[in-house]
């Protein structure tokens, strides 16, 4: 049996990379071999089994919530919704569950009662027990996250109590390892597995014609993500003469997002074409990616860089920086790499792609050109890596 926690992507139908990944991981484990999805009760620190909303966001997060919004964490991270879930939701002791044979599996990022709970329970079991990791901007960026450093160094300590790693990229693997040094934490195994990346039949391939050349940015709005130096260096554009549409798609946070918005409302109160299509399905995002000219990906520093792969895989370019896991996908064709935090790179980069119809077309010739992982070989590599070494493989249904 695989317990995965899907805390994270039970509890509001939030659609960011991770909650994307860990639904897609679940759906493929769940019709490969008996699988339990947990969530963690922040309240009554411990975990529970599913309830139908938490299956139904699960499964189909956007049945639950059909029209964008721009935080959908409202409509269930709650006190009250947390509350309703402690007293309604059965507890899943996991030490008296857990047997040998048995995966307990984290896909997702921890900062709660799990930081204490779950080094505890792996201690206390023969089951196998594997996490996924996938970056560590709250360390790395400490000016941007302040009050998640210390919580986070938590975190990345607790991850050694695992038997297993899994990383999204060479440069997250290498960032862990440093860390642990850093902290003077012994390691555990790792590996490196790249995030898939592929369209469904009812994602379309076709371009889609617009009638704006339209430039499209995904990612929700918190300080890494860097939207404000790109808004500044959109006006800087505007301002020069240059006629283009910028799409921003991705929820607001409470803690940052008011400071992109409110840059939002004063370039549209000067009539600049800009507009927040907040929270999207992913047949909206899919589309948005066929219809824009090509893409553009801020983010100061990522595990993976999800939005750029989407981009090349519609055949769209993507100015984006160089440095890190960004640098690992960017640097494959398809991309203008510039110093992201700069406004006059950033507008540089985006101006050169809208001029030169040259690059645009052997940058889009690399983007159609580039292969990435499918779903069905990321899992039946992830499914060895649920197996301790010299055991049979996972039964399947």
């Amino acid at each position: 049996m695989i317990y995965i926690d899907v805390t994270g992507a039970c509890k509001s139908p939030k659609n960011t990379g991770i909650q994307r990944i860990t639904r897609h991981i679940f759906h493929r484990l769940a019709g490969n071999v008996p699988t339990t999805p947990i969530c963690w009760n922040s309240l009554g620190n411990r975990y529970q089994r599913l309830g139908r909303r938490e299956r139904d966001v699960l499964e189909q997060p956007f049945q639950v919530l059909s029209r964008p919004t721009s935080r959908p964490e409202i409509r269930g991270e709650h006190f009250l919704a947390e509350l309703h879930r402690q007293f309604f939701r059965k507890s899943v002791r996991l030490n008296g569950e857990l047997k040998q044979g048995d995966v307990l599996l984290l896909p997702d990022i921890y900062r709660d009662g799990r930081l204490r709970e779950l080094p505890r329970v792996i201690a206390g079991t023969k089951a196998r027990t594997v996490a996924i990791f996938h970056d560590a901007a709250a360390l790395r960026l400490p000016m941007l996250y302040p009050k998640a450093r210390p919580r986070f160094r938590a975190y990345v300590v607790s991850l050694a109590a695992f038997d297993f790693v899994i990383c999204d990229s060479q440069h997250s693997r290498a960032e862990l390892l440093q860390l642990w040094s850093d902290f003077g934490t012994a390691p555990t195994e790792t590996a490196v597995e790249t995030l898939p990346v592929e369209l469904t039949a009812t994602d379309g391939t076709e371009p889609l014609e617009s009638p704006h050349v339209l430039i499209v940015c995904v990612g929700t709005f918190e300080p890494r993500k860097n939207h404000v130096t790109l808004l500044r260096a959109a006006e800087k554009l505007w301002e020069s003469g240059l006629t283009f549409q910028l799409e921003l798609i991705g929820r607001s946070t409470g803690y940052f997002g008011h400071k992109v918005i409110a840059e939002v409302r004063r370039l549209r109160r000067a009539r600049r074409a800009v507009r927040w299509s907040k929270h999207v399905n992913d047949q909206t995002l899919h589309r948005a990616y066929r219809e824009c000219r090509f893409t553009v990906y801020p983010s100061l520093m990522e595990g993976f860089g999800l939005p750029i792969a989407e981009s090349l895989l519609h055949g769209k370019p993507c100015v984006c920086g160089g440095n890190g896991a960004l640098g690992e996908v960017a640097r494959g064709g398809g991309c203008v790499i510039v110093d992201q935090t700069s406004v006059d790179a950033l507008a540089e980069g985006i101006r050169t792609l809208l001029l030169d119809r040259q690059l645009y077309a052997r940058l889009s010739d690399e983007a159609r050109a580039r292969k990435f992982r499918s779903w069905s070989d990321y899992i039946e590599k992830f499914m060895t890596h649920l197996e301790p070494a010299g055991t049979v493989a996972l039964t399947s249904h």
